[in-house]
């Protein structure tokens, strides 16, 4: 549902489709989607894993009535924009599915506006158990999920249906991140994921046991031999405004300096707050941004602050890349609006200038 919080009204969507459970313990991966001029800062919101059992079987607050480490997850995955801005029917949009079944999965977004999935288990569900209905002795502790799924994939909003999801290259981590795991975006564009506990309290020896190890995931972007720098970054953005300018040097790219700033996206991310497979207030926003190519291979980029909307992408900290075909620079830490939890001042949306091409020009990275 939508909720009004200034009306305290609730607006009921559509029943999500074949009867998958997303929700605790259910727990499937949720996010909402980047935020760009190309779909004018609508926000879509996707759902992916889960699990589905009858309405009995999901038991009470002492155990569940199934052996649910026994039953695949779900695998499925849909998106909703529940405010479309042009006047079609609200509904569920079915994308590709997941590599893999997964519950209690996470979504990361990255700075090349792909979503990273990590963690959760291939069967079962989150929470933890000392019975079943039907099992007296838990076969995996009390761990009511099993086959951890431990190899990331991640999610291209844009590309074509069939070709959404690709894991190629990907490690397996060795570590069971079931209940109780988290990850988050660090500044490098690298991924911390840690923890895992699907125990009612310490457990170190269990199958599945209480975790403290954390890995690093470097996705695929951290194989290119150059990456991207950027300077002029502001402390404080804001919404709408006077545009600022980025500069981006010729050593953080090579061949053509038209091409390079064509492919150029300046993105806004804030990492939310993990806990349960969810990052409460993850967003990602590209900025608008046009360029000017620069006779000695330098690109001077011409960013737009925030649409003036600042229920879109909410006051406080956040990390600026520049991303160039697809590889994003390190991230620089930013101020969006006031800061504090508050009325916001906003302006009119930015106007950008034309971009300038120079042929020629090229990087020398």
């Amino acid at each position: 549902m939508l909720w009004d919080p200034d009306t305290n009204e609730e607006t009921r969507l559509p029943d999500m489709p074949d009867k998958i459970v997303r929700v605790y313990p259910a727990s499937g991966a949720t996010a909402m989607l980047p935020l760009t001029p190309d779909n004018d800062y609508t926000p879509t919101v996707i759902f992916c894993g889960g699990f589905l059992m009858a309405d009995d079987q999901w038991g009470n607050y002492s155990w569940p009535f199934a052996d649910t480490w026994t039953m695949p997850s779900s695998g499925k995955c849909h998106t909703i924009t529940p405010e479309p801005t042009d006047g079609s029917t609200v509904d569920y949009v079915e994308v590709d599915d997941m590599l893999e079944t997964r519950t209690m999965g996470q979504f990361i977004a990255l700075p090349d506006l792909t979503m990273l999935v990590v963690n959760g288990g291939k069967n079962g569900t989150a929470g933890y158990s000392e019975r079943t209905l039907n099992t007296l002795q838990m076969p995996l502790g009390m761990s009511l999920a099993s086959e951890p799924a431990g190899t990331p994939a991640i999610f291209n909003p844009r590309a074509a249906k069939g070709s959404q999801w690709s894991n190629a290259g990907f490690d397996t981590s060795s570590i069971a991140r079931l209940y109780h795991s988290s990850a988050i975006l660090l500044p490098d564009a690298s991924v911390m994921i840690a923890g895992s506990n699907p125990n009612v309290d310490v457990n170190t020896s269990t199958v599945f046991p209480t975790t403290y190890k954390a890995e690093i995931f470097y996705p695929s972007y951290f194989s290119a031999s150059n990456r991207p720098t950027f300077t002029g970054a502001p402390d404080t953005l804001s919404y709408g405004g006077d545009a600022f300018d980025l500069t981006v040097p010729a050593s953080s790219y090579s061949g053509s300096a038209n091409d390079a700033a064509a492919n150029t996206s300046v993105v806004l991310i804030r990492g939310g707050w993990t806990t349960h497979a969810m990052n409460m207030g993850q967003r990602v926003m590209q900025l608008n941004n046009t360029y000017t190519v620069n006779s000695d291979g330098s690109l001077t980029l011409h960013v737009a602050q925030l649409p003036p909307n600042p229920n879109l992408f909410q006051p406080g900290p956040a990390l600026l890349f520049v991303t160039m075909a697809g590889i994003p620079s390190n991230g620089s830490y930013v101020i969006i609006g006031s800061g504090n939890i508050e009325t916001q001042t906003t302006k009119a949306a930015t106007s950008l200038p034309a971009s300038v091409q120079l042929d020629g020009a090229t990087g020398s990275g």
